[in-house]
């Protein structure tokens, strides 16, 4: 139930919140002047009154605006949109993981520290920290999310430097409703409000400049909180509802919505449900923000975009108890093996997912490698359904790029015993797909052109989708690509 811009709802916000229009002079006036003394205590009166009424508690300003609100709420009040039906990973979440990043390098990578920097060297014009970044926020991603998939990222997709945060004690924050505040290392600024069923919240912000923006909700999970709540998001000419279960992926930021706006717009976000259960509003960020910080190497101040970080650099950014990061003897958890971590802790048991890493390559060779994880120490196979998941994905991404490039090549798929997707440390089905060789010449010229990038992510679409088919043959009903993600040709 989205609330437009023009909403009467808005202008009785307007009004509560600016000052009182000036009253045009009478007829009268000149005939009056004698009497402007008491005029003059009569309007100062009124306006230490009116000052009182707007900014001091209990004179029942908040009430008045609630009841406008609700009255609004209420008249436009519909059933929860239902889900676009027919798209082949439709019911699937992906666990998005692009490699590196920048990070505090240790010995061992979970021991002291080394240095700070990139995982890896510039080579032809491609830094792969950056390029699967990249890849992954502006072709992979959408291109998953086009084919009904829920798409999570473990690094940064907004690359704006600075973000905007409401949360509920903001004063941009309402609620419709008797809220109860509730203390959790999770919430963001460490509380959030549970409403009644029936209630709702709204957050607003303004864009800080034009670009290309992506919005965030969070909230704390609860078992008995609503499966099927909505939040509705207005920003100008875009109006966007998303249902998510906050019944669970609580303490992480959620993507809402992804939109190229002007500088200046304000972006309304109104969270309700059906009706039949409580809901959790703790906090809506625009923006991806800037990691600040002074790495013990040096102690010199480093000052990077959010989405150029590795994982382990932005755990608290994106969301996760603090425990997470650390071993119980207090060493950190090396980046690759905190990945699988949070996404252990914030998949929830039944949740049909899996764990896709995409790289580049290095070393010496060329073209796509495919590993499905194993472990070797202790030896463990690899999970249910990764080795076929790594064999549709290489396939289908081989075949879609050769579309465009025929002399793109393959070395085929292999079990590989790396942390990211180790059985050990991750419990889903894991592949690490590297596209191609960012060190040999013929290699990083494809993975500059845009058509191979389109082809890739279209490829993985299909590996994927091809899978989720033969996984959950009663929910997909074909295993091709929606329209919009077939090869550039």
């Amino acid at each position: 139930m989205p609330v437009g811009p023009d909403d009467p709802t808005e202008i009785a916000v307007a009004q509560v919140r600016g000052p009182a229009p000036e009253a045009p002079e009478p007829p009268q006036a000149s005939a009056r002047r004698a009497r402007w003394p008491w005029f003059l205590a009569a309007a100062a009166v009124a306006g230490l009154g009116g000052l009182a009424w707007v900014y001091w508690p209990g004179f029942g300003r908040e009430e008045m605006v609630r009841e406008k609100v609700k009255l609004v709420l209420d008249a436009r009040r519909r059933p929860v949109p239902e889900p676009v039906s027919g798209r082949p990973l439709e019911g699937l979440t992906v666990y998005l993981s692009a490699g590196h990043g920048w990070l505090l390098h240790r010995q061992h990578h979970d021991g002291d520290p080394v240095s700070w920097g990139l995982q890896r060297d510039e080579h032809h014009g491609i830094i792969e920290d950056i390029y699967t970044a990249r890849f992954a926020a502006d072709e992979l991603a959408p291109a998953l999310e086009a084919a009904g998939a829920t798409v999570l990222t473990l690094r940064e997709r907004d690359r704006n430097p600075v973000s905007v945060v409401v949360d509920d004690l903001d004063p941009a924050f309402a609620t419709l409703g008797e809220g109860v505040e509730r203390a959790s290392d999770l919430a963001h600024a460490g509380t959030s409000v549970q409403l009644p069923a029936g209630g709702a919240a709204r957050w607003r912000l303004e864009v800080p400049y034009d670009g290309h923006w992506y919005l965030y909700s969070r909230w704390t999970a609860d078992a008995a909180q609503d499966a099927t709540a909505v939040y509705s998001v207005v920003a100008g000419d875009l109006a966007h509802e998303e249902v998510v279960d906050q019944r669970s992926h609580g303490g992480h930021w959620w993507p809402l919505v992804d939109a190229c706006l002007p500088g200046g717009t304000v972006v309304d976000v109104v969270l309700s449900g059906a009706g039949a259960a409580p809901l959790s509003a703790d906090a809506v960020r625009l923006g991806g923000g800037t990691y600040l910080g002074a790495p013990p190497t040096d102690w010199t101040v480093r000052q990077h975009p959010n989405w150029e970080m590795s994982f382990q650099e932005t755990i608290d950014h994106l969301g996760a108890p603090h425990e997470l990061g650390v071993y119980s003897c207090g060493n950190p958890v090396s980046d690759m093996r905190l990945r699988p971590h949070w996404v252990r802790w914030a998949h929830p048991e039944g949740e049909p997912a899996v764990y896709l890493s995409v790289h580049t390559n290095g070393g010496g060779g060329q073209g796509l490698l495919v590993f499905s994880g194993i472990d070797n120490n202790p030896r463990t196979p690899s999970r249910p359904g990764s080795d076929e998941l790594a064999a549709a994905i290489e396939e289908e991404v081989l075949g879609a790029v050769r579309e465009v490039d025929p002399t793109y090549r393959s070395k085929g798929w292999w079990p590989g015993d790396y942390s990211e997707i180790s059985p050990v440390h991750n419990d889903l089905p894991a592949v690490i797909v590297e596209l191609a060789f960012h060190d040999h010449p013929r290699d990083a010229r494809r993975l500059r052109m845009p058509g191979f990038q389109r082809a890739a992510a279209a490829g993985l679409v299909a590996g994927v989708a091809r899978w989720w088919a033969e996984e959950r043959p009663a929910q997909v009903s074909s295993p091709e690509p929606p329209e919009g993600t077939a090869p550039a040709r």
